[in-house]
């Protein structure tokens, strides 16, 4: 089904800023050892008390990397170039919402969607992207989602979005991914033939 393209959603850590969130640290922090995925072994946790407080850990190691992170190489250009064609642009992370507005006052960054895990279901279930698509007032199909982990691009699919994987030395390859990019720069090169709206954008699979 062909459809134009109306909105990007990106990913944050790995994709709109370099991060130093260091998982195994916080893991061992937490549980003594490495669990993975972090998220949803401390989400399985029994105890109540205990799950916050894991939660807590977590939140505070997301603030600080939030604070120290840098912009990914390409990404003030990709916004403006998206600003020029009127694309919506939507941000969806496992992170919780008080890192993001850091990020996004540290970096003066606008979207028009956030999603956070606080709003539903973490990626890689699908629903943060069909949040994100209607807080946007779009449908799937009318966007691609970019990523650096394949809990991204099996959310975006399972959505029915386009889905672009930002290659990176942990996640090369991704069987749930429709392109594969290196840089941001090299996913704008893949944007621009695509805000021409005299044609259809791209097809899902």
């Amino acid at each position: 089904m062909m459809k134009k393209l109306r909105g990007i959603i990106l990913d944050l850590d790995g994709v709109v800023v370099k991060s130093n969130l260091n998982f195994q640290e916080i893991s061992k922090k937490i549980f003594g050892k490495r669990r993975f995925p972090l998220l949803e072994n401390i989400l399985q946790i029994e105890d109540s008390f205990r799950r916050e407080h894991a939660l807590k850990i977590l939140k505070k190691y997301e603030n600080k990397a939030a604070s120290t992170c840098s912009l990914n190489d390409g990404m003030y250009f990709l916004f403006s170039l998206l600003n020029k064609y009127g694309i919506k642009k939507g941000l969806v992370t496992r992170n919780n919402r008080e890192s993001v507005c850091i990020i996004l006052e540290k970096f003066k960054l606008d979207f028009d969607a956030i999603v956070t895990r606080e709003d539903t279901l973490p990626k890689p279930a699908k629903e943060p992207i069909i949040v994100a698509c209607n807080k946007m007032g779009l449908v799937p199909p009318e966007v691609v989602v970019l990523g650096d982990y394949e809990f991204d691009m099996v959310a975006g699919k399972s959505a029915g979005a386009f889905t672009v994987l930002l290659k990176n030395p942990l996640q090369p390859y991704s069987q749930y991914a429709d392109r594969v990019v290196t840089s941001i720069q090299e996913f704008i090169d893949f944007l621009k033939p695509l805000l021409d709206t005299r044609s259809p954008a791209f097809e899902t699979t």
